[in-house]
């Protein structure tokens, strides 16, 4: 019934976005969309190349480099559209690492995958040398109340108001065998809110103060045991509203709209006031980078520590709710209607094409379902979207529909030095779709060349094949709701 919701959710705001808007790829488009129903991202972390959320609904999804397996598809094949991550119910919040991902569900249960946590698996005849483990629970973590992770280490806030810092570990005898290590901060008590920046520890408490706690034991290179933790030191006494960190550098959201800036390494003592920045409600932290969301509903970015480098407004995002960074270049946000937007300089931002242009705003699509002749299809592969037509890996759901793929070589081409170019043939009901991938590709039905102007991208590990164009030119039904990314081929039962 979830899934169902979500679907006819995503439909009415497609339907309401078309009405007021006719640039669908527009953000200011994506602002006319009104749904009380839908669901809308309720936690949103990002890493150094990949992208989690959590929805209303208690679904995660996820996108981007995937290497490690920290997208939670159960591969290392990284993907352009995002994928629910299976396995996964009632999550209320999500964090990253570099190439990692948590889920915290309301239980108080936290979820692991990706570096250190996924596993490659053997034996799988589809991806022998690519198939990754999904999420695993962190069974020292219990009754969790919320959590942030930065880089390799993470802390979470426990309901009775305690906190455990963890981080995975490998045996220095055998580095195959790697375990995670719980760390319980003594001295913790009611905190708001907790991160970690560099060797310490900072817990934001619910009167506004800030604290901190060396966490890292620097002669031994390791994190201090139980017994190591010394005396909680105070940062900032009052009137704190926010924290956030990146490696070293720490921000500090005053109640009254203003942010200061303080660096562990640094001898300076006392947070100083960041010039220029006011009416600020919420703060986070990308690699070198601070995302700030005003009370006027603009978001605003600084690279701070480029000595030219000024804040400026992040141009397309407006009536935004709520603000996430990342671990890398990556800010996202939701707009006042819910939709969830990313914006960047890293190539996988969730929009289903690589990033081409970090000063606009894209909007993070839902994940994709198949039917093919009736029958759920699932693939490995990664689908994308270019030019707003739906693009394949001959690997997803040609087969399921009967069509047979072929791979040859073109005759040699005397213009381009009697290269042979790659030619994809795609057989079907006694038609078949051929496409020379020269530049521009050239596409032939039945050894007749068309007029089709089509690409064959090579992305996400893989050449990506025109699904519309292929479907259509073999007489086979498509249809695709871009709204809940609900994907229907051939026949229906």
């Amino acid at each position: 019934m979830k899934v169902l919701n979500r679907r006819v959710a995503y439909m009415l705001a497609t339907i309401l976005l078309a009405v007021n808007c006719m640039a669908m790829d527009t953000v200011g488009a994506a602002e006319a969309v009104k749904s009380d129903s839908r669901p809308i991202p309720v936690s949103v972390a990002g890493g150094s190349g990949h992208g989690v959320a959590a929805w209303s609904d208690g679904s995660v999804t996820a996108w981007g480099y995937n290497k490690s397996g920290q997208v939670g598809d159960g591969t290392s094949i990284h993907q352009l559209v995002p994928k629910q991550v299976t396995g996964l119910s009632d999550i209320v919040e999500v964090a990253a690492g570099d190439n990692s991902s948590f889920a915290l569900d309301k239980n108080g249960d936290v979820w692991a995958w990706g570096d250190h946590y996924s596993p490659y698996i053997n034996g799988d005849p589809a991806l022998p040398h690519q198939k990754r483990g999904g999420p695993i629970k962190l069974e020292g973590l219990k009754d969790v109340a919320s959590l942030a992770f930065v880089r390799y280490s993470g802390v979470a806030l426990h309901k009775d108001g305690t906190a455990t810092i963890w981080h995975p570990a490998s045996n220095p005898d055998n580095p195959l065998i790697r375990s995670v290590k719980y760390f319980p901060v003594k001295g913790v008590k009611n905190e708001k809110s907790m991160i970690i920046a560099g060797h310490e520890a900072l817990m934001l408490g619910k009167d506004g103060s800030v604290d901190m706690l060396t966490v890292y034991n620097s002669f031994y290179d390791r994190y201090r045991l139980e017994r190591e933790f010394r005396e909680i030191k105070p940062l900032v006494t009052s009137s704190i509203a926010g924290i956030a960190a990146d490696w070293y550098d720490v921000f500090l959201l005053h109640e009254n709209g203003t942010v200061l800036r303080w660096n562990v390494n640094e001898k300076q003592q006392v947070p100083a006031a960041v010039k220029g920045l006011n009416d600020i409600q919420e703060i986070r932290t990308g690699s070198n980078r601070l995302y700030m969301l005003k009370n006027d509903g603009t978001v605003w970015q600084w690279k701070y520590n480029d000595p030219a480098a000024k804040p400026f407004q992040v141009k397309g995002l407006t009536g935004i709710k709520a603000l996430w960074g990342s671990n890398g270049y990556t800010g996202y946000a939701t707009n006042k209607d819910g939709m969830l937007l990313a914006w960047g300089e890293e190539k996988y931002q969730g929009s289903g094409s690589p990033n081409e242009n970090d000063r606009n705003p894209v909007l993070v699509q839902p994940p994709l379902s198949w039917t093919a002749n009736g029958q759920s299809v699932s693939f490995y592969g990664s689908s994308a979207i270019v030019k707003g037509k739906l693009y394949v890996p001959y690997t997803s759901v040609f087969e399921a529909l009967g069509i047979k793929v072929k791979r040859g070589q073109s005759n040699p081409d005397p213009k381009q030095g009697n290269h042979r170019y790659p030619v994809w043939s795609f057989s079907y009901g006694g038609n078949t779709v051929s496409i020379k991938s020269s530049d521009p590709a050239v596409v032939l039905v039945n050894g007749k060349v068309t007029r089709e102007d089509v690409s064959i991208p090579f992305m996400a590990n893989s050449s990506m094949f025109p699904l519309e164009l292929i479907t259509t030119q073999l007489g086979i039904p498509m249809s695709w709701n871009k709204a809940t990314g609900e994907v229907i081929l051939g026949k229906t039962l």
